[in-house]
């Protein structure tokens, strides 16, 4: 692969979800005429002493054989690919590819933990490059030439975070003749806390105030998606923004929610917008992360 063709970096980690992951790549990579360069990373939290080296040596060789073997699959489809296995610390070791090969996208599997953060996860939080977190039930039974993108899922706050996401959800609308639907959720605790005497508001008087709240929201998305360069679609929803983004795209039938990392962030977490970490651990379908 040259230095200037356009690169798609496709983490993976040889197990269950590695087809997923290299599906949904080698989908986005023939769509932008990219290249896939796969990584996998035999993450040593310590350099291995030298009495284990010869192991460390043959398992290397293993997961070489078995990359070798995806990167021909890649090929098969028409793309260019090529595969490193890097023995080191994980977070690091990304970076550095990161910085060497300059994709346009990196896609990995996505799990999480209660307890901890999983690695997709910081990789998510700390890296700017667009991410595609495959997840949900649409990613799963991915297949190498089975995966389609119909309709495509933006959720906006109008933001500047959310007019980036918009932009690159119109982008890969295009990509795939998809359809794109932009979706606003007027959090609850808004409306709400907008005015004081709200709990002694008649219930007639709370159904003018969200209708009145709806209505501004309506008009304001009207506004952003005239100024969308392809044709789209809104809709204004009103309730926790996390489960209404999650319930719409199961509803709809999404096949990608693209959203941006911190412009939905009614709640903030230290490095990824609330909403969008919630969305996340949530999604029915890949969600693409736009920094």
């Amino acid at each position: 692969m040259n230095n200037a063709q356009r690169r798609i970096v496709a983490g993976v980690d040889l197990g269950p979800e590695t087809e997923a992951v290299v599906s949904y790549a080698v989908c986005l990579a023939a769509a932008r005429r990219a290249g896939v360069h796969l990584l996998y990373v035999i993450d040593y939290l310590l350099t291995p002493p030298s009495y284990l080296s010869e192991y460390v040596e043959e398992e290397k060789k293993r997961d070489e054989a078995e990359m070798r073997s995806w990167k021909l699959r890649i090929e098969r489809q028409g793309i260019e690919a090529e595969c490193g296995v890097v023995l080191g610390r994980l977070h690091q070791s990304f970076v550095k590819t990161m910085e060497e090969t300059a994709p346009e996208l990196l896609v990995v599997g996505f799990k999480s933990h209660l307890m901890r953060p999983s690695s997709s996860e910081r990789l998510i939080k700390s890296l700017k490059t667009p991410i595609l977190a495959v997840r949900g039930k649409k990613a799963s039974g991915a297949s190498i030439g089975s995966v389609g993108i119909r309709k495509i899922l933006c959720p906006v706050d109008f933001s500047d975070g959310s007019r980036k996401a918009a932009a690159a959800a119109a982008e890969y609308a295009s990509l795939f003749s998809a359809r794109l639907d932009l979706l606003h959720v007027v959090p609850s605790h808004v409306i709400k806390g907008k005015w004081s005497s709200w709990e002694r508001l008649g219930q007639d008087e709370k159904s003018r105030f969200e209708e009145a709240a709806r209505a501004e929201a309506a008009d304001r998305l009207g506004s952003f998606l005239g100024g969308m360069r392809i044709e789209a679609k809104g809709e204004v929803r009103q309730g926790c923004p996390a489960e209404s983004i999650a319930g719409f795209a199961e509803e709809g039938g999404y096949d990608l929610v693209v959203i941006g990392a911190r412009g939905l962030s009614y709640v903030e977490s230290v490095l990824l917008g609330g909403t969008t970490e919630a969305v996340l651990r949530s999604s029915p379908c890949p969600l693409l992360i736009i920094h």
